[in-house]
């Protein structure tokens, strides 16, 4: 297994998070019922919530937080714009397309992941080493998912005839097996999930790799909270209390990957240790920028946020631009940033 990168090894975090969250007696009155909806079936890279659970964050933060996977960021966001779920965790290219087209109520509250991870996993053996070369190939892929909705936006990046592409639809479960079989020479899936493919892909003596979307014309934020601007309205000190021990939560995960991987295999003993580890590691990667590291996690750059939404508009061809203020908001972060720091 790869070990974490030094980036990550070297990580400490530094917050004022136990006075601000003690403050005012919130231990003293009933947690306040929080629903987070994840953007997909929980893997390695949720670990820091269920950290944030489990080491006591949340109810320090006066919250008892219930968490649930996803069907994909388009569902997620629908059970947050109708307030069935209080939070959610979806990708920054959906909730674009979901403000422009549909108007649905969220608003980004933090980030999670500073690039986006969505991609097209490979064969190398057969013999796609650019995008133009997915032309006259067979792409696995599930019906739903952030990978799914902007690959669009990758396609017309890159002038690639989809026309020319053969698409399978499936279950999301079925894609490692199918690629590794060379049923298929590509997948629409999540980069940070590659070490799952290539696990499955050894044994059939097959070589994988990536193509971010990120690295190939369609530099986007990646993952996000977000909320219903309703909740906001109603509960903002619910909402910097969530964000600030979700934050916490994942500094903690980076810093102590091993434990955080035994406490999300708490309530997913299905999940594969090696796995889970791995992409807590691949999310660092992509998380710990240089803008992370200055500004702390959950940080949103507005400038970078503008060209993001700009890329997503253009490369889906949106109906509208959404107002920036409307798209995201930095006032529930915390006062004093959570920070990556060298030991």
């Amino acid at each position: 297994m790869k070990q974490l990168s030094s980036a990550v090894k070297g990580l400490g975090y530094a917050c004022a998070f136990g006075c601000s969250m003690v403050a005012g007696g919130i231990s003293a009155r009933a947690a306040d019922q929080v629903k987070l909806a994840l953007d997909w079936i929980v893997d390695g890279v949720h670990a820091g919530y269920f950290v944030a659970r489990d080491k006591g964050f949340y109810a320090d933060a006066g919250l008892d937080v219930t968490l649930s996977r996803g069907f994909g960021s388009g569902d997620t966001i629908k059970r947050v714009g109708s307030r069935v779920s209080t939070f959610g965790v979806a990708d920054t290219g959906a909730i674009v397309a979901a403000r422009a087209n549909d108007d649905i109520p969220v608003r980004i509250i933090a980030m999670t992941y500073d690039k986006a991870s969505l991609g097209v996993i490979y064969q190398v053996q057969s013999g796609i080493k650019q995008p133009k070369d997915l032309e006259g190939r067979t792409i696995g892929r599930s019906a739903s998912g952030a990978s799914v909705n902007m690959f669009p936006g990758f396609l017309k990046a890159n002038g690639i005839d989809r026309g020319k592409i053969k698409e399978v639809v499936v279950d999301a479960a079925t894609l490692p097996p199918l690629l590794a079989s060379g049923q298929v020479d590509a997948v629409l899936d999540q980069s940070i999930l590659l070490s799952r493919y290539q696990s499955v892909a050894r044994q059939q003596g097959r070589t994988l790799a990536v193509m971010r979307y990120s690295d190939y014309g369609l530099t986007t934020y990646g993952n996000a909270i977000i909320a219903n601007p309703d909740t906001l309205k109603a509960s903002p000190d619910m909402a910097r209390r969530f964000v600030e021990a979700s934050l916490k939560g994942i500094a903690y995960a980076f810093v102590h990957p091993d434990e955080a991987v035994a406490i999300l295999r708490k309530s997913n003993p299905e999940i594969d240790a090696g796995f889970a580890k791995e992409e807590l590691s691949a999310l660092a990667e992509i998380e710990l920028t240089p803008d992370v590291r200055q500004h702390g996690f959950g940080y949103i750059d507005e400038e970078r946020m503008a060209k993001t939404e700009d890329i997503i508009v253009k490369a889906l061809s949106l109906k509208k631009t959404v107002p920036l203020d409307q798209l995201y908001t930095s006032d529930f972060l915390p006062k004093q940033a959570i920070m990556p720091e060298a030991k």
